[in-house]
């Protein structure tokens, strides 16, 4: 089983208790994103391992509250997510870093990044601290402009910039290059 799917699972349960909203199979199953059996499945599996306690409220309802030592284990979980999500932040950070250090060194002046939002903050990070501007999604008219600037390095991670000059782009496998360096790219 996936990890993911049980921390999502356990945190619907610890979401509907806080609320004090119902909490059967098929509504938690929508919270989690998971499918009814799956949700079945892990209730049965949580209930086995003591995290989770039914409470019956009538003849066929069922009431599902985390104990103790589910609460602990969402804790445990959630802690473990964030390390492994501060770590890749890190790695990522550098690694990013690293990129437009090189751009700064060679005479870059502005990158002009159109991808994840979540990766977006790194590299404003690193521009600032490089002296390179940032543009983030610019407009088709200020696109269209900055790829005449031969000081822009372009980096996207789809075909958006398919107008700038290759000389002056990183395309998708640019920013996979500037992320996993070193890894092999299947042609």
């Amino acid at each position: 089983m996936n990890n993911d799917n049980e921390l999502q699972l356990l945190e619907a349960i610890y979401a509907s208790e806080t609320s004090g909203q119902a909490n059967s199979q098929r509504v938690l199953a929508g919270r989690a994103g998971l499918s009814l059996g799956m949700t079945n499945a892990l209730l049965t599996r949580f209930a086995e391992r003591g995290w989770v306690k039914l409470n019956h409220l009538s003849g066929r309802s069922l009431r599902y509250i985390l104990t103790p030592s589910g609460v602990e284990e969402v804790l445990r979980r959630t802690m473990a997510y964030f390390s492994r999500a501060e770590r890749s932040a890190a790695n990522y950070r550098a690694r990013i870093d690293e990129f437009v250090h090189g751009l700064a060194r060679n005479g870059f002046k502005a990158l002009v990044y159109e991808g994840p939002k979540e990766l977006e903050f790194l590299f404003d990070y690193s521009c600032t601290r490089r002296g390179v501007a940032l543009v983030a999604s610019p407009s088709e008219e200020l696109r269209a402009a900055l790829s005449r600037d031969a000081t822009a390095m372009f980096v996207s991670s789809g075909d958006a910039f398919g107008a700038a000059p290759p000389s002056v782009r990183a395309s998708a496998e640019g920013l996979a290059a500037i992320l996993f360096p070193g890894m092999p790219r299947a042609r």
